[in-house]
């Protein structure tokens, strides 16, 4: 059995391998697992089956829109994160609407505050971040309302060799970003131009999951992006590295293979 995953927000599930009207059965989303039944390297479509909301559907699929699975713990932030862009209509919901202000109540109350969507002056994006990794069983993960905390901790373990921290810190040219790796930028005006320049002291950041690898980009997923939890796009050099824009300092690699 070969299993593969979906690697683009939304790929049709087809009735036959050709493009034809009324030929969809349904829309599989990023991540759905999927089982190749059949299929060649250069076909266009493989025959897969898959299981969507309790039921097994079988049909065919762009070869082109798969891929293959990462580490299992990879693989458990990825999905943790695409839940959460799936309860926000894929960034289509806002934080303060209901029932979605909930949503970010949550990410709250797992580091134990008391604040929601609605609270406008209050910046989510770490509080998700530390939701997801909680979701997928980051147990040693720095916890925390601001994303300097599981940088600094990224950097440090790196430094000291701890290898079995979820992840360690990297300057942009240093590492390649992989799926179920982040990528952090500076926000709000701060100017940080690499790890090896981060104030102590703690530092206005934002950090994004990378979700999907293409060869002139990463695309990522954040809490608190445009007010919901969206996709955003970070390009690539010709080498694989991440382009030194938009205040992009460094990439925090995931370590795991399994959960400890």
């Amino acid at each position: 059995m070969v299993v593969m995953k979906v690697k683009t927000d939304s790929l049709n599930l087809r009735r036959s391998p050709e493009i034809t009207q009324g030929n969809i059965i349904t829309a599989l989303m990023l991540a759905q697992e999927v089982e190749v039944i059949q299929g060649n390297p250069t076909d266009r479509f493989w025959e897969v089956k898959t299981v969507v909301d309790g039921s097994t559907l079988q049909g065919f699929a762009s070869a082109a829109f798969l891929r293959q699975p990462v580490s299992a713990a990879k693989e458990a932030l990825i999905s943790a994160a695409v839940k959460e862009w799936l309860r926000f209509d894929r960034g289509n919901k806002l934080e303060y609407e209901d029932p979605h202000y909930k949503y970010v109540g949550e990410y709250w109350s797992k580091i134990d505050l008391n604040l929601d969507g609605r609270d406008r002056d209050q910046p989510w994006s770490a509080a998700f971040i530390s939701f997801v990794t909680r979701a997928a069983g980051y147990h040693d993960f720095k916890f925390a309302p601001a994303h300097s905390t599981y940088v600094y901790d990224a950097v440090d373990k790196r430094k000291a060799n701890v290898t079995t921290a979820p992840f360690w810190g990297f300057e942009v040219k240093e590492h390649k970003p992989q799926l179920g790796d982040l990528v952090c930028r500076t926000r709000d005006g701060v100017h940080i131009t690499s790890m090896a320049s981060l104030p102590r002291g703690g530092f206005k950041s934002h950090c994004d999951i990378v979700v999907e690898v293409r060869d002139s980009e990463v695309r990522t997923l954040g809490g608190n992006v445009n007010q919901s939890v969206s996709i955003t796009s970070y390009p690539l050099d010709n080498n694989g590295f991440l382009r030194e824009v938009d205040g992009v300092y460094g990439v925090l690699r995931n370590n795991l293979s399994t959960i400890f």
